[in-house]
């Protein structure tokens, strides 16, 4: 009986102590020790847009809105960050480390993307935020406002 019982508590601690997104992968809650603010109301010019240089002087994160920002947002895919959420060049950006040692590099750009560069393994995670309610985010858009729906 109790090795019946002991498998099923170990799952349900896990399930527990994780979020699924609506892409359907699970996602472990990120515990940043420390983070580190580098570039705040940046313009990168990497995207074709005409998105005035000044306008992005007004998009300027704290450090708790990122931890915000990283909790309520989604993973998603590169090809989604790349190719089908609207982009920005306005950002801010940082590193990181985790409560368990972890170091790395943060962007999150006024289109609600965002990303994490991992240094111990060199992966990148990308997020999108639909619920991050911040007026300093331009208007709400993702997958299905991109294509019509």
């Amino acid at each position: 009986m109790v090795k019946l019982i002991l498998p099923f508590f170990i799952t349900v601690a896990l399930v527990g102590c994780s979020t699924t997104n609506n892409t359907g992968q699970t996602q472990q809650p990120l515990d940043f020790k420390t983070i580190h603010i580098d570039n705040n109301g940046s313009y990168s010019g990497y995207i074709s847009s005409n998105e005035p240089v000044e306008s992005c002087r007004k998009f300027i994160l704290n450090k708790a809105e990122i931890i915000t920002y990283f909790k309520y947002s989604r993973i998603a895919t590169s090809r989604e960050y790349a190719h089908d959420l609207i982009a920005s060049n306005c950002y801010a950006s940082g590193s990181f480390t985790m409560s368990n040692g972890i170091e790395g590099t943060w962007k999150i750009d006024r289109a609600r993307r965002g990303l994490i560069n991992y240094n111990n393994n060199a992966s990148t995670k990308y997020y999108y935020c639909a619920e991050c309610k911040s007026e300093l985010f331009y208007e709400l858009c993702d997958i299905e406002c991109i294509h019509g729906q």
